[in-house]
């Protein structure tokens, strides 16, 4: 008998290689499919991030261009107030009012042609090298830009339904 438990300890059955194999075979599978699946993971996330990405940028770009049609409209307003100072003989206030409208001008040139991340990265540049600058910047651009849709929501509920251009805005009334 203690023949045979020794015999048993030494051998091992067929069985146990086998299962042995198989175990680790096993295992490998486990190991390539797990590597698959974060391969395939990893691809997804990346095609999320891109197609964010290119969200982000395209509402970006919506706003980059309302902003600087906004910006050129104020432009264009300021050209106009100058040309009347200059008319009224005040051209000294005209030049400044000018000046103000040419770097609003430069402003929306720059939106208009500048590269998208260029500016982001400028942004960043700036606000890393200023942060207070930056910081108090941004609450009064906030501001402003909360302030001039506030008022421009408010003119669009005060404007009559009609916007023709018809009749000079006196009413005309006929009596029989």
């Amino acid at each position: 008998m203690a023949n045979m438990d020794t015999d048993l300890g030494a051998q091992k059955s067929p069985s146990s290689t086998q299962g042995g194999t198989a175990t680790e075979t096993g295992r490998t599978d486990v190991r390539t499919e797990a590597k698959q699946a974060a391969g395939e993971m990893k691809h997804e996330m990346q095609r999320l991030k891109d197609e964010a990405r290119q969200r982000g940028e395209s509402l970006l770009k919506g706003q980059r261009d309302a902003a600087a049609s906004e910006i050129g409209g104020m432009a264009e307003a300021l050209h106009k107030a100058a040309q009347q100072l200059n008319q009224q003989e005040q051209s000294t206030t005209a030049r400044y009012v000018d000046r103000a409208a040419e770097a609003l001008d430069k402003m929306v040139y720059t939106l208009r042609e500048g590269d998208l991340r260029s500016m982001v990265k400028k942004t960043e540049d700036f606000a890393r090298r200023n942060p207070g600058i930056f910081f108090g910047g941004s609450v009064l651009v906030g501001l402003m830009l909360t302030r001039f849709l506030k008022s421009s929501a408010e003119r669009r509920e005060t404007e009559p339904a009609y916007r023709s251009g018809e009749g000079s805005g006196t009413e005309t009334r006929y009596t029989h």
